[in-house]
């Protein structure tokens, strides 16, 4: 008769055995997977470029006059009220406090 603790240890060596051979195998499968997608995306890479080489930059719409006038108006009115702000200073006392109560403020 087979001792159970005989039978425990090669049952736990033939799971490490298992367990080895699976993650080698999973290894294998991700290196052969992530090879494959560089690749697949060097292919798509180089299409695209040979694609823009070859045609230029065409097939994107004009810019819209209204567009570009509003994006302008926007931005100098952006430009404009920047400095237009009146940001006064509070002092301070010697202690970190403002010198002022909130209602002044108010």
């Amino acid at each position: 008769m087979v001792d159970p603790i005989t039978v425990l240890i090669a049952l736990s060596a033939l799971n490490l055995l298992a367990s080895a051979a699976l993650a080698l195998w999973i290894r294998r499968e991700l290196e052969e997977s992530v090879e494959e997608l560089d690749r697949t995306l060097a292919l798509a890479i180089k299409a695209t470029m040979d694609q823009v080489l070859e045609n230029g930059l065409g097939g994107f719409e004009p810019i819209n006059p209204i567009q570009a006038a509003f994006a302008q108006l926007i931005q100098s009115y952006a430009s404009g009220k920047m400095g237009a702000l009146d940001i006064q200073q509070v002092a301070r006392n010697d202690d970190g406090t403002f010198q002022k109560s909130i209602e002044d403020f108010e």
